[in-house]
């Protein structure tokens, strides 16, 4: 277990760093002994992945926020009913946000500790709240986020083939002039972006009408709108069978990942309960990938707190698509390549880029990110 903390402990390090250029305070260099009884004394929970978590020597609780109805507090979920977090002195207050610019937003008011968000969470949170990026939770690469259009749309109607994305439907006279209902400034948009460019288009060439994942299903379920944008369960929600997906992150290949996030103040004053909380969360990810039937279970329950009501067939179907991020991968994607890239540098930058070009940031912007990265190659 000691290599599991040590390699969770450099990937918060190395992440802070890239990310936002603070340096960590010495508790998280390091290496603590291994131990096996919870922080009041008791023993691990039987069912607990590793037995040898050292747990904190005081309770402390952490308010985690997540966004509704999305996949990444799915782990944190878990391992607070399961009592693995409480065992290692963790106690989890859920703050819940509709979008990740909206969360990252509540950074200064000191509303959460830490947590998972988008693409559009993170570039906000890093360029204007000084925001932690301190490790991978999911790859959006399963269908996560969709387009869906009518039957009868001209977009479904013109077929699949005319772009190049051999997926996507329709065509850029078909796009052009539809009404987009979409969540600006989230990983919804970029991959309407994504969509559009495929076609020789820009957002310009649309109408967009900004809505959350949740408002914009429903307003279309009314009539609103040419073509939704929706994500999580949404996707899979039984309302859906009588449209077509016209668009998903999956054909498009984003390529983008969900991640883990901390306040600045909490990383100051909270970094050995946040790494612990992430490194626990690391482990229930690894369970997740042995378990999914089960966390589809879990998953169909935290949707349903939320005011989500989803099906376990629905959610089992998220899990295997978009697989939850293991310590391996988390590994994989800060590790630099022998020509100095970084896969997540990649990743971010590569989004960036887009949604300079949507008009969501500016160039200074984007270059400024880039040279917490470091040297980026175009």
């Amino acid at each position: 277990m000691k290599k599991l903390i040590s390699a969770v402990v450099l990937l918060a390090l190395v992440l802070s760093l890239a990310a936002c250029g603070a340096a960590p305070s010495s508790s998280a260099t390091s290496s603590p002994s291994q131990i096996s009884s919870s922080a009041a004394g008791a023993a691990m929970p039987a069912d607990m992945p590793w037995q040898d978590v050292e747990p904190l020597t005081e309770r402390i609780t952490l308010n985690v926020a997540l966004l509704a109805n999305t996949l990444p507090h799915l782990p944190t979920y878990i391992a607070q009913e399961k009592g693995w977090l409480g065992a290692c002195g963790i106690e989890v207050n859920p703050v819940v946000f509709k979008n990740g610019p909206s969360m990252a937003e509540a950074v200064g008011a000191g509303a959460w500790d830490c947590g998972s968000t988008g693409i559009g969470g993170v570039i906000t949170g890093v360029l204007n709240q000084d925001m932690k990026v301190i490790g991978v939770a999911a790859r959006d690469e399963g269908g996560f986020q969709a387009f869906f259009a009518r039957p009868n749309s001209p977009i479904v109607e013109a077929g699949k083939g005319h772009g190049i994305i051999p997926e996507l439907y329709g065509t850029a006279d078909t796009w052009r002039g539809q009404e987009i209902l979409c969540a600006v400034g989230t990983t919804n948009q970029f991959l309407l972006y994504k969509t559009l460019e495929n076609f020789g288009l820009t957002l310009d060439d649309v109408n967009v009408v900004n809505m959350d994942s949740s408002a914009a299903n429903t307003a279309f379920l009314t009539g609103q709108g040419d073509v939704a944008g929706v994500s999580g369960p949404i996707v899979f929600a039984d309302d859906k069978k009588d449209f077509v997906m016209v668009s998903s992150d999956a054909w498009a290949k984003t390529g983008i990942v969900t991640s883990f996030v901390a306040a600045p103040d909490a990383w100051k004053e909270k970094q050995e309960a946040i790494t612990k909380w992430l490194e626990v969360v690391i482990m229930t990810n690894e369970w997740i990938e042995e378990n999914q039937e089960e966390a589809a279970q879990y998953l169909t329950r935290m949707y349903e707190e939320d005011g989500y009501p989803s099906t376990d067939e629905a959610n089992l179907d998220l899990i295997k698509n978009n697989p939850l991020c293991s310590l391996e991968y988390e590994t994989d994607i800060i590790t630099e390549s022998e020509d100095g890239t970084m896969k997540m540098k990649q990743q971010t930058l590569n989004a960036l880029k887009g949604y300079v070009a949507m008009g969501n940031y500016t160039q200074e912007q984007f270059e400024s990110i880039a040279g917490l990265y470091g040297q980026f190659p175009a």
